[in-house]
């Protein structure tokens, strides 16, 4: 799919992989990556889900294929929200089931209350609603990012981020991570320092179901549940994990839990 025109300041990349029967009408899914990834970051999410939903996975602005903003950018949920919200539109897309991994889920839940309309439903995985609470600082990995790069800082928080991952699925990881501009990460980072969703979580109205790990560093089980339990009717699944890149490292357990959740769902 070429890049798509979402503003002045940015052409937006996305994938669009759809192998679902061609005589049936499929709903489709917006795949939200996090910060330093691309829409390669669903890659194992793709032959499961596409036979069933039309899949569109963008990259964010500032990632992989999509324009990098200027160095004053104004960071935000909100305007990263707005961004996809403008793609639906430029493509035609009156709706869809929105899923998010790590701050990629705090994009899907600000979308999901932004645009209700346009929310089927809605999953996160791994996605912090606030970093008040959590055991990562990313005020530490933001100095890092400053002295050291991108990569270097990928590499340090990659044994957390995928857990018992093999060497070799954590150097590919490394590498692609890496790869994002440091003046995006850096504007990212000073961000969600401060991001604080739980204020717009009662507003949710969607069908929702949060995804966390029980052993992760991004937050305990119990403070997950206090956030998510403000989303009305919102399902909490936990997974066995030390990892909080849960859509990287439980691929298949999370989009069979999010196919099962989708299809548990009355008819539209």
């Amino acid at each position: 799919m070429p890049r798509i025109r979402i503003d002045d300041t940015l052409e937006m990349h996305c994938e669009l992989d759809d192998y679902t029967d061609p005589w049936t009408s499929p709903e489709t899914i917006l795949l939200v990556h996090g910060v330093a990834d691309t829409s390669k970051a669903w890659f194992a999410w793709v032959p499961r889900l596409a036979r069933r939903f039309r899949v569109l996975r963008p990259d964010l602005r500032g990632f992989g294929r999509s324009s990098v903003p200027s160095p004053d950018y104004a960071w935000s949920v909100a305007s990263l929200a707005r961004d996809l919200k403008t793609l639906l539109d430029r493509l035609e897309i009156a709706s869809v089931h929105v899923v998010g991994q790590r701050v990629g889920g705090s994009v899907a839940m600000q979308f999901a209350h932004d645009y209700p309309a346009a929310t089927r439903s809605l999953v996160v995985i791994g996605g912090p609603a606030t970093l008040a609470k959590s055991a990562l600082d990313p005020g530490a990995w933001l100095d890092q990012v400053r002295r050291e790069g991108v990569e270097a800082w990928a590499r340090a928080t990659m044994g957390a981020r995928l857990g018992d991952a093999s060497p070799a699925m954590r150097e590919w990881w490394i590498g692609e991570m890496g790869k994002a501009p440091r003046a995006v990460m850096e504007g990212l980072l000073r961000y969600v320092t401060t991001m604080d969703l739980t204020g717009l979580l009662p507003r949710i109205q969607c069908p929702t179901l949060v995804i966390t790990s029980d052993r992760g560093a991004l937050a305990s089980v119990e403070t997950v549940r206090d956030w998510q339990r403000l989303i009305p009717g919102s399902r909490l699944l936990v997974l066995p994990s030390t990892a909080y890149h849960l859509a990287a490292a439980l691929p298949h357990e999370c989009d069979a839990a999010t196919m099962r959740f989708i299809e548990s769902l009355p008819p539209s």
